[in-house]
């Protein structure tokens, strides 16, 4: 017991030690935080981002957002969205079957970070949830922590809101313009139902881009 004491002991006298070794950077400590944690994930970033959205959560308790986010897509999900549309998520409290939700998790390293979209195909009793992948169909058993938010809409490439909101987003046009080539080549290599017309639609966006 007395090992098992002095171990723990040790390990809180390192993290001390490395503490005040960030407080004690001749830049402000934020921006010795945040660089202590861009050094990270150069070889970790799955383990930064938990643990950054294991702080918001925790200590703050807060999710990644109250109210939702909106993101800007970046691949082809058939009768879901096409690369450059802009995306509406919120963050439900209770994801129910159906819903088609944005997950999140990482390797068993830590290293890679992956998201992906899934329905939600049932809430088992252990609180855990079961989704399926949009795209590929396969199944997944997540928790709430690996759900970034819930799908509520999707505005259309091109359309008079999305000329409005994408303005004002600072994504820059060509990282659109990159998304669509590369899904071009992915959908015209892949079996995907539908892929004549997927790829007819997304060569008009290119067109409408560059």
């Amino acid at each position: 017991m007395a090992e098992a004491t002095q171990t723990e002991a040790g390990v809180v006298e390192a993290y001390e030690n490395l503490a005040r070794q960030v407080l004690d950077r001749p830049e402000s400590i934020p921006s010795a935080i945040h660089n202590l944690l861009l050094k990270l994930a150069e070889t970790h970033p799955g383990a930064v981002y938990w643990i950054v959205r294991k702080f918001y959560q925790e200590y703050l308790r807060l999710y990644v957002s109250d109210t939702g986010y909106i993101g800007i897509a970046d691949r082809y999900e058939p009768k879901l969205m096409y690369p450059g549309d802009i995306v509406l998520y919120v963050v439900p409290e209770s994801p129910q079957p159906d819903d088609i939700v944005q997950v999140t998790f990482t390797d068993k390293d830590e290293v890679s970070v992956y998201v992906i979209h899934a329905r939600v195909m049932r809430c088992n009793d252990d609180r855990s949830i079961q989704v399926a992948d949009t795209g590929t169909g396969e199944e997944y058993r997540v928790v709430d922590w690996n759900i970034l938010g819930k799908l509520v809409r999707v505005i259309p490439f091109g359309s008079n809101e999305w000329q409005e909101l994408f303005a004002a987003s600072g994504v820059p046009k060509e990282w659109v313009v990159t998304s669509v080539e590369e899904n071009i080549r992915s959908v015209q290599e892949s079996e995907v139902s539908g892929k004549d017309k997927a790829i007819a639609e997304l060569k008009r966006r290119l067109d409408d881009l560059v």
